[in-house]
């Protein structure tokens, strides 16, 4: 990214040529490599949604297309994918004959799992596999799914369907993603806080107020102007100094507002009843106590429908252990 950003600019040539050079071999092997995946994606999305599974890019995926002017300036760990809970039986499928296999699962209470490209020869980036916007209980059905793909923008290099968030989504996500970052004690990387400079710069005047109304209504406001606060100590434009000040002016209860605090639990029994809305209430406890069969089966490496009624039981009470554990003073 620092090489894309600056070398055009006059001072680019005062820097050490060794320096210069590093840069720029480091963006060349990030642009070889992000064709490769690229290609691999595109082969990836196109046979899922032919096959009636229109998955959703998240984050550093999708933001790459929509919003860099290079796309390997958008370094990236892995591709985030959303997928509805009624088709991850039949994505599953399509993973595993692509190539994919299971590597790995979040905690008992969890919302996602991981596959890496098997196939002799590749090195694609591996795959997360989402059912829920975000792992955190507060935070997982602020943007659901079927808001999201109603919505959804096409990314003509990946796929010929839409398959990403439009800017309003992408940013509410960016900012969400930001707090569950700042909740779990992590460092904020400078590719997360250029993400959302990025996403607030391309707003129009309506997509301004429709934000602003979306993080009212869904009880974010603080989230996201502690976020835009936090990007405007290195990045500015008008926008951010909008959105801020707009959301700084709004008051109400917010119970996500506790993800601002650092080392916050993901999961805390009064997140559930906190809400103030049915349909969260609702959605969070089938998540707890009902997850996706497809998803359980996956997590146990299980086949057999038979076994559910005891792996639902064992991850309840395993994520119920695990719960009490991380709630104890001495963690």
């Amino acid at each position: 990214m620092i090489y894309h950003l600056c070398k055009d600019v006059t001072a680019w040539k005062t820097w050490p040529a060794d320096i210069r050079e590093q840069a720029r071999k480091i963006a060349f092997h990030h642009a070889a490599r992000d064709l490769a995946v690229e290609t691999k994606t595109r082969h990836l999305l196109t046979r899922l949604q032919e096959s009636g599974i229109r998955p959703i890019v998240l984050k550093g995926s999708a933001i790459a297309y929509t919003h860099y002017r290079q796309h390997g300036a958008r370094t990236r760990g892995d591709i985030d994918l959303l997928f509805p809970r009624g088709k991850l039986a039949a994505a599953f499928r399509i993973l595993e004959a692509e190539g994919y296999e299971y590597i790995y699962r979040q905690g008992y209470l969890g919302q996602e799992l991981g596959f890496k490209d098997a196939s002799p020869g590749q090195k694609n980036l591996p795959l997360d596999i989402h059912w829920r916007s975000s792992s955190y209980v507060l935070l997982a059905h602020l943007l659901d799914y079927d808001e999201i793909i109603d919505s959804a923008v096409t990314i003509p290099e990946l796929a010929d369907l839409p398959c990403a968030m439009n800017q309003v989504h992408a940013l509410l996500h960016a900012c969400v993603h930001w707090a569950k970052h700042t909740a779990s004690g992590d460092s904020i990387r400078i590719l997360w806080m250029y993400d959302i400079y990025l996403l607030a710069r391309e707003l129009d005047d309506e997509e301004i107020q429709h934000f602003i109304h979306s993080a009212t209504r869904k009880k974010i406001c603080r989230i996201c102007a502690t976020a835009i606060a936090s990007v405007k100590q290195v990045l500015s434009c008008e926008t951010l100094d909008r959105l801020h000040d707009n959301l700084s002016k709004i008051h109400q209860h917010e119970p996500g507002a506790r993800m601002l605090a650092r080392r916050a639990a993901s999961f805390a029994i009064s997140d559930i009843l906190s809400s103030g809305n049915g349909s969260v209430l609702r959605n969070s406890l089938q998540d707890i106590l009902a997850p996706p069969s497809a998803y359980i089966l996956r997590f146990y490496g299980k086949k057999n429908p038979l076994w559910l009624p005891w792996l639902y039981m064992h991850r309840l009470s395993s994520g119920l252990i695990e719960y009490a554990r991380r709630r104890r003073p001495d963690r």
